[in-house]
């Protein structure tokens, strides 16, 4: 019966958390829509003395206001999202962490052994992240790493009301400060309230799950400190081992367990053991929906990879590589090329699909060469030394049902 009813709440938390998400993002429209009506109109009457009505309205002056106002929602955006990452750093750098990189849309500052480098990389849902190596210890310092964003965010929302509140302030002044409210507010809603928009779980829903599940806390720290290594270079063969603990997963399963179980079967493609890891990979597909939308897209695009590798079934590679996944129904063959960019294990499951499925050398010895070429602009040198590892593991196999 217990175990029923653990079900049974489970699943409407689910349910509550996708209707929350949808709420919340009519909700955020709607005060940011407020927002800016509200600080477009202080302007037009700044500009305007209160005085002018209908047709005596100055036109030159109508259009300054509300570039002024777009103008200054930018700038309220743009620094909420800086300053949220910020907050992220210094959360992280009093509880023990250590900086490796920072980034905003997609240009990345990273800092490597031989000093900081200026590179490119970007994930489907996200407009900034500050990569941190977490301390190794016993108890998992989560709090303040996942909440200084937001309490960043909490503090502009304060100082602009009180800016807003008390003093009398020019157009200027009062269009920032009114959309830098703005823009906190939404900021804090997105990312205090526990969800997973995109299926990249935001910072109050990592807190929420660690919060709950404390023996999960070692899963967070894994998966910052994988990244944090190959963000050095390392490959995951080359890691501790019991970074890599995992233990099967259900529909029930957090996103922790579910990074962890990815972790697990990335390592063992590392190792070449690709049947292990196809049969891994499956078992995280088969969760159908409760497995978060980029994960989905993620493991879709190694079990592809996994597929040609092994046994090689055309109808389940012609089934992946046309698979459709989120709102947009992005297809599997879409997603990898777009994001090959950035992530060079894209590269190798086209060379795999190349050469193994099209039966094109040729067409598969490009994304060798990419590799190759962009190994030191990568945030993640250690994924495409992976990368290059199995490409020429495929290369060397005559006979790839031998690689299981």
């Amino acid at each position: 019966m217990k175990n029923i009813i653990t079900f049974a709440l489970q699943n409407n938390a689910t349910h509550n958390i996708a209707n929350m998400k949808k709420a919340l993002r009519i909700a955020g429209f709607i005060i940011i829509g407020l927002a800016v009506g509200y600080g477009v109109g202080l302007a037009i009457g700044h500009f305007l003395g209160g005085e002018a009505s209908g047709e005596q309205i100055d036109k030159m002056k109508l259009v300054q206001a509300l570039l002024i106002a777009f103008a200054a929602l930018l700038v309220g955006a743009f620094a909420n999202i800086i300053l949220h990452e910020a907050g992220h750093l210094v959360g992280g750098l009093l509880t023990g962490y250590r900086f490796l990189s920072f980034r905003i849309f997609n240009l990345t500052l990273q800092k490597e052994d031989d000093g900081w480098h200026w590179k490119k990389f970007g994930i489907a849902g996200t407009a900034g992240q500050c990569l941190m190596s977490p301390p190794h210890t016993t108890e998992v310092p989560y709090f303040w790493y996942n909440v200084g964003g937001v309490a960043v965010n909490l503090i502009i929302a304060i100082v602009s009301s009180a800016f807003l509140s008390v003093f009398d302030l020019s157009v200027y002044s009062f269009s920032l400060c009114a959309m830098l409210l703005a823009t906190s507010v939404w900021f804090l809603l997105m990312n205090g309230i526990p969800m997973t928009p995109g299926g990249v779980p935001n910072d109050g829903k990592n807190i929420l799950t660690l919060w709950r599940h404390p023996e999960q806390r070692h899963h967070f720290h894994n998966v910052l400190a994988v990244a944090a290594e190959q963000s050095l270079g390392k490959r995951c063969a080359e890691m501790p081992e019991e970074w890599f603990e995992s233990a099967p997963v259900t529909k029930e399963s957090t996103v922790m367990e579910i990074s962890a179980r990815n972790l697990h079967y990335v390592r063992l493609m590392d190792e070449m053991r690709f049947g292990e890891a196809r049969e891994m990979a499956e078992e995280l597909m088969s969760i159908d929906e409760s497995l978060p939308q980029l994960f989905q897209m993620e493991v879709a695009s190694d079990l592809l990879l996994l597929e040609l590798a092994t046994l090689n079934r055309i109808e389940v590679v012609d089934d992946l590589w046309n698979k459709k996944f989120g709102i947009e129904k992005m297809a599997l063959q879409t997603y990898i090329q777009k994001y090959r960019k950035y992530f060079p294990m894209k590269c190798a499951v086209l060379f795999a699909y190349e050469l193994l499925n099209n039966q094109s050398p040729d067409a598969a010895q490009k994304y060798y060469d990419e590799v190759k070429a962009k190994l030191n602009n990568y945030t993640q040198p250690g994924e495409a030394r992976t990368a290059l590892a199995i490409i020429e593991k495929l290369k060397g196999s005559a006979d790839c049902n031998d690689l299981e």
